[in-house]
């Protein structure tokens, strides 16, 4: 496959890593409900993504990444992250954060990749970010609990309380849980759960 890649095709390889993240290989009308087109389109993209050795795929089958598709998935879904932390410490609005981190992945070189997140580790330490923001490997401290009695009471109950130190040990996808490594034990939290966790990022 060329350097460039379309967006198009940037945008099934970074679906299907979430997926990966979450242990699972989806189907075609799974792809289409989540991108929001036909499964057509899916299937014709499938086929074309598995001719350039990118997904295994056989038809009415599971889509796999393989391992090129996933490192290219994986890159793009790093710049979609970083992307939405920087939207959201210039205050953009939330609603508007992930449709434009989709727009704007896509035309993020490397270098300016490099350069962002050299910017956004500056300028996070001591920031407060939601713990669903996080990349895996992140470490901080709970500073706050926005939620509900229902909510709060349930993180309580986890152990998730201010003045708790986190790792994350596996990123939330769009549909998937966040999983924290917390004192000596491992648990994993609903992406609902995590964006009511607001955490002081350790530098």
């Amino acid at each position: 496959m060329s350097k460039k890649r379309s967006p198009e095709s940037e945008e099934y390889l970074e679906a299907l890593v979430r997926y990966q993240e979450v242990g699972k290989n989806p189907k075609v009308k799974e792809l289409a409900k989540d991108l929001g087109v036909s499964s057509a389109s899916v299937s014709e993209m499938l086929k074309k993504l598995s001719k350039k050795g990118l997904v295994k795929y056989e038809r009415y089958g599971e889509a796999q990444l393989t391992k090129k598709g996933t490192s290219l998935g994986k890159k793009v879904l790093r710049k979609h992250r970083l992307i939405e932390r920087f939207l959201e410490f210039i205050g953009v609005k939330k609603t508007k954060i992930h449709k434009e981190a989709c727009v704007l992945e896509h035309a993020l070189s490397d270098d300016v990749e490099t350069a962002l997140r050299g910017v956004m580790s500056t300028s996070s330490t001591g920031a407060r970010r939601r713990l669903c923001d996080l990349l895996r490997g992140d470490s901080g401290t709970i500073i706050s609990i926005e939620g509900g009695k229902a909510s709060s009471r349930r993180l309580i109950d986890l152990g998730l309380t201010p003045g708790t130190k986190v790792t994350v040990a596996r990123a939330s996808s769009r549909a998937g849980p966040v999983e924290l490594h917390v004192r000596s034990s491992c648990l994993a939290i609903g992406r609902g759960l995590a964006r009511k966790i607001f955490v002081e990022v350790k530098k």
